[in-house]
């Protein structure tokens, strides 16, 4: 346990806290405590359990074991008795009514509103003005919150937080949006309210950023503690080798370096800081991108495959791809598989078949004008059968399929086209072990057969076991492009977190303190 936070009482205590989802255990027997005016770092890769023990900590989820205490005293045990104990959680994304003014948005909480039973909006008004100065500009305090970007947007949530008189400040990923006003000005907060005593716990993937601003680290993996000390010069490349001591996946990875190009990027922009200046994949190839959460990565499978406008230029086989346009990307052979299949490829309320065959353009499908019906039954099952969907009904209404099996029947419906490339953003989110394999083999075949494959995957591990070439994508640029076989997943993770930091063997005792250790 860090000395630094035995000294007086705890405004945070995680006594025993485990969390269960299904099967999967998300936080494992975690022990912490948090200490009044210090600001601590808690750090991990993609599913290591920093967001479940932010919102445990929240009273957004209850933990499957254990409790937490504010102050020594008050168990939260729910959102309502979290911010009666001063915890107040600033999410990543603005949880604000775009309708309403800034300084509405702001004083929504405030008794300030009020005289008597009366609304008072002078008072009010004022009182939002006192937290949004030193964020934002006075003269946007009477402007829809919906009319700003998003980085002004997460500084009216910030501002909205303070105005709550908080007494620990939860951040969760709270410069994934934020230009670079903005993160001088949370930096400047951060700092003023440790000085006033608060409490701040940082969740966040920009390891060098929040390191600079943090008194102590919490990092974990797998649900566990693997660090808990203060910052010293030391932690940066400590946290690295803790975070990627992980088992390796042996994999022949092909070298198509011969083949041509048939998906080229050049000069691509998009939204949120996206900047690719040139991307290529091979015939043949899988190309793995990597990143933490907001480092990108989808923003960029979105971009190629037309569902985002984005500036620059996209071409399959020499042939131009307008930007932001699905339709010209299917014509040109990019099939695309988003991340979100429940809101962009499922049709819950419509049968295994229908969505099997949406958007195909197979001839065999048609009779004259018309799509044969016999041809569409045809076709369904097949796939139903060479993609082992269960149940094999392709009259089942899609929704209430696994998880596992509706991810099959979007993987079957972008491959059966045969495509020139696939872009895949988490194929295998949420799936079990089997559907996994399945879907892996699916995309391998894909590739030998000629078709560029790109995989999105924030489980790096599974990218060294698929892919042949690993990007990485950190704050919307590529910071690594190597085949797998020249690099590491240590590597590879480092360049996710912003971090060139050469790995060190980790102490045996993870919460010592690293100065202790290393000298």
């Amino acid at each position: 346990m860090n000395a630094h936070r035995l000294e007086t009482t705890p405004a945070l205590s995680v006594v025993s806290v485990s969390r269960r989802f299904g099967p999967t255990l998300a936080l494992d027997e975690v022990d912490l405590s948090f200490a009044p005016g210090r600001v601590t770092a808690v750090v991990g890769a993609n599913g290591s359990g920093k967001s479940t023990l932010l919102r445990i900590l929240a009273g957004l989820l209850a933990p499957s074991a254990g409790r937490v205490l504010a102050f020594g005293a008050h168990e939260v045990r729910s959102v309502h008795s979290a911010l009666d104990a001063g915890v107040v959680l600033v999410p990543q994304e603005p949880t604000l009514a775009g309708h309403l003014t800034v300084w509405q948005n702001v004083s929504l909480v405030s008794a300030a509103r009020r005289t008597g039973f009366f609304l008072n909006d002078r008072r009010a008004r004022r009182f939002a003005a006192q937290h949004v100065a030193g964020l934002l500009p006075a003269e946007m305090l009477d402007r829809p919150t919906g009319s700003l970007n998003k980085s002004s947007r997460q500084l009216v949530q910030l501002a909205a937080a303070m105005a709550r008189d908080p007494q620990v400040l939860l951040l969760d990923e709270p410069t994934a949006v934020l230009d670079e006003d903005g993160v001088v000005a949370l930096h400047a907060l951060v700092r003023s309210f440790r000085e006033r005593g608060g409490t701040v716990l940082i969740v966040s993937h920009r390891l060098k950023d929040v390191l600079e601003l943090a008194d102590d680290v919490v990092a974990l993996r797998n649900g566990r503690v693997q660090l808990d000390c203060a910052v010293t010069p030391q932690t940066e490349r400590e946290i690295v080798a803790l975070l990627s001591a992980e088992s390796r996946v042996d994999r022949d990875h092909r070298a198509v370096d011969d083949a041509p190009a048939v998906l080229r990027a050049a000069g691509l922009r998009g939204w949120r800081g996206l900047d690719v200046p040139e991307l290529a994949v091979r015939a043949g190839e899988i190309v793995g991108v990597a990143g933490q959460s907001g480092s990108g990565r989808s923003r960029l499978a979105a971009a190629l495959a037309g569902s985002h406008p984005a500036q620059g230029t996209v071409t399959v086989d020499g042939t131009s791809v307008r930007t932001g346009s699905i339709r010209s990307a299917r014509a040109a052979g990019i099939a695309y598989i988003p991340e979100d299949r429940h809101a962009a490829a499922i049709m819950g309320n419509q049968t295994v078949e229908a969505n099997l065959l949406l958007g195909q353009v197979d001839p065999t499908l048609r009779t004259g004008l018309f799509r044969s019906r016999r041809g569409e039954r045809r076709v369904g099952r097949g796939l139903v059968a060479s993609y082992d969907i269960r149940p094999p009904l392709p009259d089942k209404q899609a929704g209430l399929l696994s998880g596992g099996n509706q991810q099959k029947v979007v993987v079957a419906r972008a491959l059966a086209g045969r495509p020139k490339v696939v872009i895949a953003d988490e194929p295998t989110q949420g799936v079990d072990a089997a559907a996994r394999s399945a879907i892996h083999d699916a995309l391998v075949a894909s590739a030998e057969e000629g078709t560029a494959v790109l995989v999105v995957c924030s489980e790096f591990e599974e990218l060294f076991a698929l892919a042949d070439r690993i990007v990485v994508l950190y704050d919307g640029r590529v910071v690594l492009d190597r085949h797998c076989s020249a690099t590491t997943p240590d590597e590879v993770l480092a360049a996710s977190l912003g971090s060139t930091a050469p790995a060190v063997v980790p102490p045996t005792d993870p919460t010592d303190n690293l100065e202790e250790v290393l000298a």
